[in-house]
């Protein structure tokens, strides 16, 4: 008895251990089957979703050109939606990365100049600008796509490639000459649409006597790239060599007075005046040579609405910056804010805790120095915030660096019981400031914030904690090139989904450099370096914005830039 019993007992042991080692089997194979889904299966249907979301964009990009030259040839306003990013298939087992991303954006602005063709005497100085739209695929290229002088293209140069012409150029046609001058700052980054109002002015050719001219465009695409293949007769256009080495051309055509036709669109704002020199009366202009130049706290055109820590799901909240174009850093001292809608009484966070964005009555996100005023159960508007001396309590003044972006959380805004949702509702904003040299300033602007942010359940717009830059450039030997090292920070209330980091060239508009870090979490920081190309020359004294752009896992994004030079 006693031997069957142990001859049973082994028998039953045995198949125990049986089952455990076919579970572990089992379970292997399933992770080797995720593991090859993860692998294989999951960047082919990302690369499909990007490569529909590519044919989207470029339509979008389509119609955002005809939109521009259509705003300056009917002199009415025009509005047109492109849709920055895409969004994975929502996955259980397997992981998806950040979402793509796409930012648009104006470039530097450069000179269309009108000039008499028997004299090169200057009749007309006209700023323009070109687009720069840049996907962030995970799977896909990553080449830009850009608006120039009239010609829609993909640009792969940075990469090898070429240019792959979208639309080609309308500047001449049948003899005449049609040029259409793009101006004011813009700039978006993210995942959701965006829409851009096309504003015309009044064309700016006046009254110039009939004569024989030359107009100067500048684009980035040279003669053997593009405009040598165009209709456009030999003897009636030249283009100059990119003699600044910065990547801009400069097309002269060749017209009379009633062949040409100059139209100017602002991007979100009425385009800049047009200027001239003494030769020549243009109607509306200020008789100078040069473009009125762009100083002060620039307002970035970006107000959206956000809901903040309360118990609602309105967006009475609202985010905006502006970017110091003073020459040297400044003071935030003061905001005023007023409503133009009267309904709207009162400006109360009803949030915890103080001291944060989107918990204070206003808060300012800037490089040097922070600033908030938290009041003890809000404040009414119309309001001028003493950032130093207001609230229940205060941190003291904003300090920001040239070339750096500041960003503003006003919160939120209230009819006086409950909050009022803040979508196309206009508020005008002054901003006093004391540059580092002395003195008092002050930049008035409306803002009129859209949806695009989104928020509601109490969502808040990720948050820049740290955005320090290094610079780790070399100038001596071979080969030079300039380099920054950037010290950065991000947190959110939800998790960060994904970062970007830009470097630009301040003379071109040309994106050098960008790279997207892995972030994961509630916060994420790191230090990256930013990097441009080999040089033969001392790259002393070029000029760099370097963007941060952080996005949450909502597609909310927050955004600032600094302006560096190598030294």
């Amino acid at each position: 008895m006693n031997d069957q019993s142990s001859s049973t007992s082994v028998i039953d042991d045995n198949r125990a251990v049986s089952s455990v080692i076919g579970v572990v089997i089992l379970f292997g194979f399933l992770i080797l089957a995720l593991s090859m889904y993860q692998v294989e299966v999951v960047p082919q249907q990302n690369a499909e979703a990007e490569f529909q979301h590519s044919g989207e964009v470029r339509n979008d990009l389509v119609e955002l050109r005809a939109g521009i030259l259509q705003a300056g040839s009917i002199d009415q306003p025009q509005y047109q939606t492109v849709q920055l990013g895409t969004t994975y298939s929502t996955r259980v087992f397997t992981i998806n990365p950040p979402a793509p991303s796409g930012t648009i954006r104006t470039s530097e602005s450069y000179p269309i100049t009108i000039a008499y063709e028997s004299n090169q005497t200057v009749i007309e100085t006209i700023p323009t600008r070109f687009i720069e739209y840049r996907p962030g695929y995970n799977e896909l290229d990553r080449s830009p796509t850009w608006y120039d002088a009239s010609v829609l293209y993909l640009d792969s140069r940075d990469d090898g490639g070429g240019v792959a012409v979208i639309e080609d150029q309308v500047l001449f046609e049948d003899g005449e000459v049609q040029i259409t001058a793009l101006q004011n700052e813009f700039r978006r980054s993210g995942t959701g649409q965006v829409t851009l109002e096309l504003r015309p002015a009044e064309s700016v050719i006046g009254d110039i006597p009939e004569d024989d001219l030359t107009v100067t465009v500048p684009t980035r695409l040279s003669d053997n790239e593009y405009w040598g293949s165009t209709d456009i007769p030999d003897n009636e256009y030249s283009i100059t060599d990119d003699a600044n080495d910065d990547g801009i051309y400069n097309l002269t055509l060749e017209t009379t007075t009633s062949d040409l036709t100059v139209d100017t669109v602002g991007v979100q704002a009425v385009p800049e005046e047009p200027t001239q020199n003494d030769a020549a009366r243009i109607g509306g202009s200020t008789g100078q040579n040069d473009p009125p130049a762009v100083e002060g706290l620039i307002y970035q055109n970006d107000a959206a609405t956000y809901d903040g820590n309360d118990l609602d799901a309105v967006a009475g909240g609202v985010n905006f910056s502006v970017t110091n174009r003073v020459g040297e850093s400044v003071t935030i001292t003061d905001v005023r804010i007023v409503p133009k809608n009267s309904a709207i009484s009162d400006l109360s966070d009803n949030g915890l805790p103080n001291g944060e964005p989107v918990t204070s009555e206003i808060y300012v996100a800037a490089d040097l120095a922070d600033a908030y005023v938290d009041y003890d159960g809000g404040t009414a508007l119309p309001k001028t915030v003493d950032l130093d001396t207001d609230g229940f309590t205060n941190s003291g003044n904003a300090q920001l660096s040239d070339g750096a972006t500041a960003t503003f959380y006003l919160y939120e805004f209230t009819d006086g019981f409950s909050s009022v949702d803040m979508g196309g509702e206009d508020v005008e904003i002054t901003v006093t400031y004391q540059p580092a040299s002395g003195g008092t300033e002050t930049e008035t602007f409306t803002i009129t914030p859209n949806s695009e942010g989104g928020g509601s359940g109490g969502n808040q717009a990720p948050t820049i904690d740290t955005f320090q830059t290094t610079d780790t450039s070399k100038t001596d030997g071979n080969p030079k090139y300039p380099q920054f090292d950037v010290n950065w920070e991000v947190s959110d209330d939800s998790q960060v989904q994904s970062l970007e980091l830009t470097m630009t060239r301040v003379s071109s508009g040309n994106e050098v450099d960008s790279v997207t870090p892995s972030v994961s979490g509630v916060s994420a920081s790191g230090v990256t370096s930013l990097r441009g190309p080999d040089q033969t020359s001392n790259p002393n004294n070029q000029e760099y914005d370097i963007t941060i752009t952080v996005t949450d896992d909502d597609g909310v994004t927050s955004s600032q830039t600094q302006r560096v030079t190598v030294q």
